[in-house]
């Protein structure tokens, strides 16, 4: 595989897909600062930047090329097909911080596990407690994994190796304590 110097213009989902794909590699991680009316978000350096910028560490970022007979349509309906498990676990956290008052939406789910989540598709209890900690895990897991079943469809044994597969190429799970940043 070459490797180009060459410019690459990207468009903003490619970007964003990027700096997700270097959020879950660990090359980047998320803070938040809570102040008395919001919460902002950073992006700061995260524990594997340094071999990264090295190049001892390649971060891989896979997208597909579309015909321009299939166009748009099947981009927006790919990419909205996807972000709907995100999409639902945002609403779900939202719900459980409403209901818990005071507690902020990010401190029930990271954006980041959010991601997480959609890459692996947890539908145990167990699966899930590795993603995102025992804490969160008591707490929220049970609503967490029914969410993760109504949205796969779990319930059959048959997407097991495709989901085993994808936690082999050397994916760090992250643990995280009940209080983001």
């Amino acid at each position: 595989a070459g490797c180009s110097n060459e410019a690459v213009d990207l468009k903003k989902e490619e970007i964003e897909q990027l700096i997700v794909q270097l959020i879950l590699d660990r090359v980047l991680k998320e803070e938040f600062q809570h102040t008395a009316y919001t919460t902002n978000a950073y992006v700061v350096l995260g524990p594997l930047w340094k071999p990264a910028l090295q190049g001892n560490r390649p971060v891989k970022l896979t997208s597909a090329i579309h015909s321009q007979d299939s166009g748009d349509r099947f981009k927006s309906a790919k990419r909205n097909q996807m972000s709907n498990l995100e999409a639902k676990l945002d609403d779900l956290r939202r719900t459980i911080s409403s209901r818990n008052g005071g507690v902020f939406p990010h401190a029930v789910l990271s954006t980041e596990q959010i991601s997480l989540l959609n890459c692996h598709t947890p539908t145990t209890i167990a699966e899930l407690e590795k993603l995102i900690g025992k804490v969160k895990t008591d707490k929220y897991g049970s609503d967490i994994i029914e969410v993760m079943r109504s949205e796969t469809g779990s319930g059959k044994d048959s997407g097991d190796g495709a989901k085993r597969q994808k936690k082999d190429k050397g994916v760090v799970f992250v643990e995280s304590s009940e209080e983001e940043g």
